[in-house]
């Protein structure tokens, strides 16, 4: 299919209501795009009519639910149309969109979640399928609003999503059980603590305050999110091991495995969150600071 100019898209969002689709839903309305959905009820009740009339669908379902709607929404879909997911785990409803649609199909996943109001500054991973050309417009759209077009393979995306969600929420999620269990006075302990503490567990508070079932469904996504969860208790268990027998020396030599194996990382980290530190201070204070 050529690429078109000439005009707004009809976009169908399965999912429409979820946090994912519905900033979608936001977003394409906003750019003059023509934008229905449903949920579970549409089908049967007219959602086979918009995905029959859709040049873009987008599936925005939970990661269990995506490889039956996926084939189940390729039936209705017209053959020139695009095929689109949005899920955290890619290998499967990748597979799915490429075996059941033979039009153009792409794989994304919106880094982001609540609050977001654009695509600025943020990052979409996208996974070519085909037919590239038929939806460039959509990352076009992604990267006027200052949003950043990020490409993988859904091989590479479900192993590093292993570290950049699953293990960094089970750590998130280990720290408020943890401090829920310890009897942590939470109002207090801002009084006495950093920004930085304070950011920290704002980050906390922030997991917590959101969708229990969405997080722990990416943690427990995929086998291998489960045993990298696995192995990282027994890293904890290990670490633990060496402070119970106050192994400083243990401790240290840890410590500098880390920061050679992470490199230049570490400088770029640095100077990254000290510029974090300072906008949040001068939120905390409503004016300049050189608090850190």
């Amino acid at each position: 299919m050529p690429e078109r100019d000439d005009g707004p898209r009809k976009v169908a969002i399965i999912g429409r209501s979820g946090i994912t689709g519905g900033f979608l839903a936001r977003r394409l309305a906003a750019h003059g795009h023509e934008v229905d959905g449903f949920g579970r009820a549409g089908w049967g009740h007219g959602g086979e009519e918009i995905l029959a009339a859709a040049d873009l669908v987008v599936v925005s379902v939970p990661v269990g639910r995506a490889v039956e709607i996926v084939a189940r929404a390729a039936q209705h879909m017209r053959p020139e149309a695009v095929l689109a997911d949005v899920t955290s785990v890619k290998a499967l409803a990748f597979e799915a969109m490429m075996e059941r649609h033979p039009g153009p199909v792409v794989g994304l996943h919106p880094m982001f979640g609540p609050g977001v109001e654009s695509f600025l500054a943020q990052t979409v991973v996208v996974c070519h399928g085909r037919g590239e050309e038929s939806y460039r417009w959509l990352l076009a759209l992604v990267e006027a609003e200052g949003g950043r077009v990020v490409v993988s393979t859904p091989a590479e995306h479900d192993r590093l999503m292993v570290a950049v969600q699953a293990i960094r929420h089970f750590v998130t999620m280990g720290l408020g059980v943890f401090f829920a269990a310890e009897g942590v006075d939470y109002a207090r302990t801002l009084e006495l603590a950093s920004p930085v503490y304070r950011l920290e567990l704002d980050f906390i508070g922030r997991l917590f305050a959101q969708d229990a079932d969405l997080y722990a469904e990416i943690m427990l996504a995929s086998p291998e999110r489960r045993e990298a969860i696995g192995r990282l208790a027994a890293t904890l268990g290990r670490l633990a091991g060496l402070a119970g027998a106050n192994d400083k020396e243990a401790l240290l030599a840890e410590f500098a495995a880390v920061r050679a194996a992470m490199g230049a990382e570490t400088a770029r980290a640095l100077a990254e969150s000290d510029a974090v530190i300072a906008a949040f201070c001068r939120t905390l204070t409503g004016g300049e600071t050189d608090a850190g």
